[in-house]
């Protein structure tokens, strides 16, 4: 089991006070969304955007700023919309498809195939 700790510190005569602690448990979905990250993240040519219900990356170099893949954790799973063509459209970016994942073998498996994708497209 994995936990988040964020504290709030404050330097009372040069002594550190705490002024709270709060300590989530991480769910599944949050150690995909995690791990999602980290894997774009291997790429210097994304640019990250975080919005309120979701992440997203664009090419840095593109003028139209769309993105490319997005992020969406949710309580026990990861919802990731991208240029992958799968069976569902996504309803929240139309031009990308939409593929739900419950694993991590799930979450290596679609950077497989996407990982195999980047490097067709890039071939063209």
């Amino acid at each position: 089991m994995k936990f988040e700790i964020n504290q709030i510190v404050e330097i009372v005569d040069d002594k550190a006070v705490i002024l709270s602690t709060e300590i989530r448990v991480l769910t599944q979905s949050t150690d995909l969304y995690s791990l999602a990250k980290d894997y774009i993240e291997e790429y210097a040519d994304y640019e990250f955007v975080q919005r309120n219900q979701y992440s997203g990356y664009r090419i840095k170099s593109n003028k139209r700023r769309r993105y490319i893949i997005v992020l969406i954790p949710q309580q026990d799973r990861l919802i990731i919309c991208s240029q992958l063509q799968t069976q569902t459209i996504s309803k929240l970016f139309p031009y990308l498809w939409e593929t739900v994942i419950n694993s991590i073998e799930e979450l290596r498996y679609f950077f497989e195939l996407w990982n195999h994708q980047e490097h067709e497209e890039a071939k063209a």
